[in-house]
């Protein structure tokens, strides 16, 4: 049994399946996926849309599938970096958001007339 919750060489054997084409991987593959990607927002609870910010993860992953190389580590841990990595950038974006409409508020109640 591997010491985490994914079975890291299932994993990857899943990962290659999908990358030549076998599609029958699939449902299997992208339930892993999810539990990582579950498991990773619980873990750092990140204060953003979980159901946006998994959708935004799930299209990464797609994209980065192909640079995964288990030569250079084990999948369970390059697809929870991406994935972290991922849900920082989207809280960042988010706060900085969020800040910019607050001074945008302060700035117009500042420049109300006293009443």
């Amino acid at each position: 049994m591997s010491k985490h919750y994914i079975d890291n060489d299932r994993f990857e054997d899943l990962i290659r399946s999908f990358l030549v084409g076998d599609s029958s991987v699939e449902v299997e593959l992208f339930g892993m996926f999810k539990l990582l990607i579950e498991n990773v927002m619980g873990t750092f609870g990140f204060d953003v849309d979980r159901e946006d910010a998994a959708q935004d993860c799930f299209v990464l992953i797609l994209k980065v599938m192909p640079n995964f190389n288990p030569d250079n580590g084990s999948a369970f841990n390059f697809f929870t970096t991406v994935i972290v990595n991922n849900l920082k950038l989207i809280y960042t974006k988010n706060k900085k958001y969020a800040e910019k409409l607050k001074a945008y508020e302060d700035l117009v109640a500042s420049r109300r007339p006293p009443q």
